[in-house]
Formats: structure tokens, C-alpha cells, sequence
């Protein structure tokens, strides 16, 4: 008899306790916010995880760390994921902001690895973007998914660490030069010198590809809508020049090859759809890293792919960044060049510097955006993604915006506040005086 009690309750017990069934998390979009995504999640772990990071055969790049486009990283959660139990696995490839949006509402398969290092196939479940879902053709619905404000972005424009006269007198960057470069693809060098002998040499802006949060950011700062046109010039580093890649003599035809791709069916089905132009902003800061002749241009990048364009990011903390509009981003102003301490974004949270957008996150908020297109490919459940204001959840410790008395530990926010010092690359929400209602809008007090 007791032997027989001793086995109905041990069942019942049994029967009590929760499966310790594993969750796995597929990260996309935001390619400027990958950093702090990255180095946020590593916090979501105790102990640290195994992390692997993909390369060009698996998806991913030849960067690694919190630069990587592609990586995986599974063990057990922190204990303040209470709703998460069991094995974590966080799956991300950065693809663009723009793009994650999309992939995410349509539920477009992409290449993640898996817990081994191999490339899987597998719809993303959040989606990060450096512009809202609103201010682009793929908004989210308030139905099956929803968007929420993350942290705000800065953006610089930097040049290139090419030695030459032209470039010395590229000393800032104002909104009307801005626009004329996004439009024409390249700024006569007239427009810093006042010289008619500067007409026909050329500064370069270079541009990412349609689906870029950046991109989207930036020409809403100038007034300009998702769908504006934009002149493509990308460095061809194998014949040291500058070339169209949408024209017929383009100099990659020649053999060249470079960081940014030409657009069409020979580039997958994702530069098809998002035109030619740098797809990341690891891509943007190499390219304004190398130093040719011809590579007299500039770009806009994140103040994360900004720190070290010139190479080490020791040594050479945003070096290239130029001012916008005649304002610098941090509080050092030209002193940002070198910059090994915090950075002090007074121009921005108090609404002097302008080129910045809020970091958001989409997210499904229904069983069928879960899994959208019966793909039922997601080891996720709604309760266990929630959003930022449900402890517990996965959203609810990564996007929590808490700052006192301290910030949630494995919160993208405690990420941003212990980067400090050597320069914080985001700035947590709550310390914004200022703010905007759009894309690019009036930034209001």
C-alpha cells in the first residue's frame, strides 16, 4: 500500500511540474542596431552561452562578435525569464530593417543557423528597424502585429580615410547638400570649395539598398518619402573607381568587385526587390575604411558602424564622422574624433541634432502571425514572446525600458547604459527632452 501511494503521488507530482520544453527565438532586420542587440542578448543567458557566428556560406559574413550579420547563441535563460523555461536558443540574421519588417509580416523564410553552426530555413519572429513600420510600405496592422519603440538611434555622416584635397574640404554635411547627394548619387566639390574649377570633381554618397532603416531615416531627415529615387554609386575596389551598377559599362563588369551589390535576379531574390546599393551598414563603414584614389565619398551610418570605419575600433573611435547641418551628434563636438569615453548626446535628447530615429521592434500579436503562411516553424508561443511591458517575457526583459533604480538586467536599455564608458551607441528612450510623432518629423521639446 505504501509502495503503491508512494507511485500516485510521485505521478501526480510528476504530472505538476512544467515541461521543460526548449524556445527558440529568430531575430532579423535592424543591420545599424545589431550590436546592441547582440551584446543584449548575451544577457539573457546565465552562464554565458555557446555562441557561433555564421559566415558567407551560411548567410552571414566574415565580421564577428557584435558585428556579425549572423549568429546563434543557446543555454539556459536568466532567471528573470519566467516564462521562458528549458534550453534558449536566439537564432538573428541582420538583413536590413526595412526587409526584417517584411520578412516578419509575410513569413518569409530565412537562413538562420541552427544550435550546430548549420544553416536552417525558418520564418523570423521579431523584426528589428531603425525607422517605423508606418514611414515605409510594410506597416504594421495592430491586428496580427505590432510595433513599439525600442531606443533612439543616432546617425553621422562620415568620409571616406582616403588622403586627398578633395575630401580635406568636406568639413560638414548640410540637410540641402544631403538631399542633392541622395538625388544625383554625388555632390560637385564646388559645393564646400565655391570654386568653378571644382565643378567636375565629384564627392560620392554612398547609398544602401531600398529595404535600409538607415536609408529610411535619412531621407525622411531631408524630406524625402520611401519610395524616392536615388542615384547609386558603389566603389569598385578591384579597378579603383566609381561606377553606376545599374548601367551597361559598369566597371564590375570588368571584373571588379566591391561591398555593395548591383541589384537584380544575380543577387537573390532580395536585391531583386531592394535595388543596388550597400546592404549593410558593416558594408558602408568597410568601404569608407579602404583607402583608394577614387574613393573620395561619404556615407551615413549608424554611431555603431561609425566607431570604426578606419580599422581598430581602439584606436580610431569616430575618426570620419563629419557634422550635420553644422551640429555634431555628442556633446565633445570634433572632440567625438578619438573619443575613448562616454558620449554625451545632449544635441540629440535635447533636439539640436536631428538625424536620429527611434529603434523599433515588430512583432506578432495573434496565432496567425505566429505562424503566418501555416509555417508553424516557431518554438514560441505568444505568452512567451508578450512585449515590453510583461515581466517575464522575452520582450519584456530584452525591449523593458526601466532606467531607475536600474535598468533590467538583459534589457537592450542596461546594454546601453554599461557600454559607458567607451560610447554608448544608442540612447535609452527615457532620457529623450525631446521627441518626434513620424520619420524624419519636427522634432518638438
Amino acid at each position: 500500500m505504501k509502495k503503491t501511494l508512494l507511485l500516485t503521488l510521485a505521478t501526480g507530482l510528476a504530472t505538476a511540474l512544467p515541461l521543460m520544453a526548449d524556445t527558440d527565438i529568430y531575430i532579423t532586420g535592424s543591420t545599424a542596431f545589431r550590436a546592441n542587440v547582440h551584446d543584449a542578448c548575451k544577457n539573457l543567458f546565465s552562464p554565458a552561452p555557446a555562441e557561433i557566428t555564421g559566415t558567407s556560406l551560411t548567410g552571414g559574413d566574415s565580421k564577428t562578435g557584435s558585428k556579425a550579420a549572423q549568429w546563434v547563441m543557446t543555454g539556459t535563460p536568466i532567471a528573470g525569464l519566467t516564462q521562458i523555461s528549458g534550453t534558449l536558443t536566439i537564432h538573428a540574421l541582420f538583413t536590413g530593417s526595412v526587409q526584417g519588417m517584411q520578412t516578419v509580416e509575410n513569413g518569409t523564410k530565412l537562413f538562420f543557423l541552427d544550435k550546430a553552426g548549420n544553416k536552417i530555413s525558418n520564418t523570423p519572429t521579431i523584426a528589428f528597424s531603425d525607422a517605423s513600420s508606418l514611414s515605409t510600405t510594410y506597416p504594421a496592422d495592430g491586428i496580427n502585429f505590432q510595433e513599439e519603440n525600442v531606443a533612439v538611434q543616432p546617425f553621422v555622416i562620415c568620409k571616406a580615410v582616403t588622403s586627398s584635397s578633395a575630401l580635406a574640404n568636406v568639413t560638414g554635411l548640410n540637410s540641402e547638400q544631403y538631399k542633392y547627394a541622395i538625388q544625383a548619387g554625388r555632390i560637385p566639390l564646388s559645393a564646400w570649395t565655391g570654386k568653378t574649377s571644382d565643378h567636375s570633381t565629384y564627392i560620392y554618397n554612398l547609398e544602401r539598398t531600398k529595404d535600409s532603416g538607415t536609408r529610411r531615416v535619412g531621407f525622411a531627415c531631408v524630406g524625402d518619402g520611401f519610395n524616392a529615387s536615388a542615384a547609386i554609386y558603389n566603389l569598385d575596389v578591384t579597378n579603383n573607381v566609381m561606377y553606376h551598377p545599374t548601367t551597361a559599362n559598369a566597371a564590375a563588369s570588368l571584373g571588379g568587385t566591391g561591398f555593395g551589390v548591383v541589384g537584380g535576379a544575380g543577387n537573390g531574390n532580395a536585391n531583386l526587390n531592394w535595388g543596388p546599393g550597400y546592404v549593410g551598414g558593416g558594408d558602408v563603414s568597410t568601404a569608407l575604411g579602404t583607402n583608394l584614389s577614387a574613393n573620395v565619398s561619404i556615407g551615413i551610418l549608424s554611431i555603431a558602424d561609425a566607431k570604426g570605419i578606419s580599422g581598430s575600433l581602439a584606436a580610431n573611435n569616430w575618426t570620419q564622422v563629419i557634422p550635420f547641418n553644422g551640429i555634431w551628434p555628442t556633446a565633445a563636438g570634433s572632440g567625438i574624433a578619438g573619443n575613448a569615453g562616454t558620449n554625451d548626446y545632449t544635441p540629440i535628447t535635447e533636439g539640436v541634432y536631428s538625424l536620429w530615429g527611434y529603434e523599433v521592434v515588430v512583432y506578432p500579436i495573434s496565432t496567425a502571425g505566429l505562424n503566418i503562411s501555416s509555417a508553424n516553424d516557431q518554438d514560441v508561443t505568444l505568452a512567451q514572446l508578450g512585449d515590453q511591458n510583461t515581466a517575464g517575457t522575452f520582450l519584456g526583459v530584452l525591449d523593458n525600458q526601466t532606467l531607475t533604480p536600474t535598468p533590467v538586467v538583459g534589457s537592450l536599455v542596461n546594454e546601453i547604459v554599461n557600454s559607458q564608458p567607451g560610447g554608448a551607441t544608442a540612447i535609452p528612450i527615457g532620457l529623450m527632452t525631446s521627441g518626434r510623432t513620424s520619420v524624419g518629423g519636427t522634432i518638438t521639446p
